[in-house]
């Protein structure tokens, strides 16, 4: 039997999105310190997403290891007893589903992509040791958020982004596509509110209606990457597209199903593609985004919520003074309530705001890189040179494993003081 220290992590690391990408980077760096823990998976299905095959048998070992230690703690009625079974856990999940695990519960989350987070979840952060979030804009969603007497989040709250993975080898996805267009956006994105996607396509089309060499590429899905969802995401574009101009020059291309990690990050292609778009309300941290700056494409984006951690940047200006500064095209916004339609129970609720990106600007800014991408090209390439090296993904490990280290001291701190309490009670009960 081992004597190492139990750790679980619970998260959908099977899925296709952007917590399960959370939450497979964390567990990789757990994997790469089974030296010092007995590790042990609980995975979880993130709402409809589709669930990946290759995901499911990379982490199999565990997930039956795992499943193997809660039959051996489950009673007649199928109730498991968890209570001193892990010494720490991490959970990936939105802050309401957070639960006393272990005694060093680490919670993992994007937070929320609005000014606030709903109030219930206050307590259940506070049942967290610590929390973990991937960009300032989620440490500060909670940070805002207060319960119904006023209180808020102490539990301490530490920013650990996405990292960029420079071991994937591209391939030429775009071949197969028939892409025709000489200048080419992208945007990579689910058909969910919060990214606002009818109006970004509205807006495009309406912008180049009359202009044959611009194209958009368009990786998207409603739920998951079903063949139903094909057919119903492909018909809800369509009629869109029809609604704004039927006999528009300028093409949409439209990509759906399952790619592959390689075949995914082959989308940012700057050989293809020349702009990444988008108009979204929020965001937590963005990946599509960040893989897009990585890979050396301008960004036209909302100008607000977790993207600003990695397209904005410090630089030296002639006189020697440190500045941040923006190194995309920046889509000026209003902060408005979240439409009644949009509130989500337990997630989204009354009263949170968040970006509504303006019209004229996001036009102006297409138009300005259709003519002028040469003029910002050393932002471009400058921006690059600062991601791959300060969020390079083995460096970013290396954060989560220094976390997990401390949580180790934590266990061996609080086994000691359990330890000198013990012999203090033995001395008072000779006594």
């Amino acid at each position: 039997m081992s004597t190492k220290p139990r750790v679980i992590l619970v998260g959908p690391v099977c899925n296709l999105s952007g917590y399960s990408e959370h939450a497979r980077t964390l567990l990789d760096s757990l994997i790469e310190s089974q030296d010092t823990i007995d590790l042990y998976l609980q995975n979880t299905q993130w709402a409809a997403s589709t669930r990946s095959s290759e995901y499911f048998d990379k982490y199999k070992s565990l997930m039956v290891k795992t499943e193997e230690l809660f039959n051996s703690r489950r009673d007649a009625e199928g109730r498991i007893n968890i209570n001193g079974l892990f010494d720490v856990s991490y959970q990936v999940k939105p802050p309401n589903e957070f639960q006393q695990m272990s005694e060093n519960d680490i919670g993992v989350t994007a937070a929320l992509e609005t000014t606030f987070a709903p109030p219930e979840w206050v307590s259940k952060c506070n049942l967290m040791k610590h929390i973990l979030v991937v960009s300032e804009h989620a440490k500060k969603n909670l940070k805002n958020t207060k319960d119904e007497h006023g209180v808020g989040i102490s539990t301490p709250i530490t920013v650990i982004p996405f990292g960029h993975d420079d071991t994937i080898d591209c391939i030429d996805i775009y071949s197969d596509m028939n892409i025709t267009t000489e200048f080419n956006f992208l945007s990579v994105l689910q058909l969910a509110p919060r990214k606002n996607f009818d109006n970004m396509l509205r807006w495009f089309v309406e912008e180049f209606k009359d202009d044959e060499t611009v194209g958009l590429v368009v990786k998207t899905h409603m739920q998951n990457n079903s063949t139903l969802d094909r057919h119903a995401t492909k018909n809800r574009i369509k009629a869109l597209l029809d609604s704004v101009d039927s006999k528009r020059k300028c093409k949409i291309y439209f990509v759906h199903g399952n790619l592959t990690e390689q075949e995914m990050a082959s989308l940012y292609n700057p050989e293809y593609i020349d702009c990444y778009i988008t108009a979204t309300h929020g965001e937590g941290f963005g990946i599509p985004i960040f893989n897009a700056a990585c890979n050396g494409i301008p960004v036209i984006a909302t100008n607000w919520s977790g993207h600003l951690d990695f397209l904005r940047i410090p630089v030296e200006t002639r006189t020697g003074k440190k500045i941040i500064k923006s190194h995309f095209l920046k889509v000026d916004y209003d902060i408005k309530p979240v439409d009644q339609q949009h509130l989500m129970p337990g997630l989204i609720t009354e009263g949170c705001e968040w970006a509504y990106p303006k019209e004229k600007s996001f036009k102006k800014n297409l138009r300005f890189i259709r003519k002028n991408k040469e003029t910002i090209r050393e932002d471009t390439e400058n921006l690059v040179v600062y991601l791959t090296s300060k969020f390079d993904l083995r460096e970013i490990k290396n954060r989560y494993k220094e976390i997990n280290e401390q949580s180790l001291l934590n266990i061996q701190t609080i086994s000691k003081e359990q330890e000198a309490w013990k012999e203090q009670i033995e001395l008072m009960s000779e006594l």
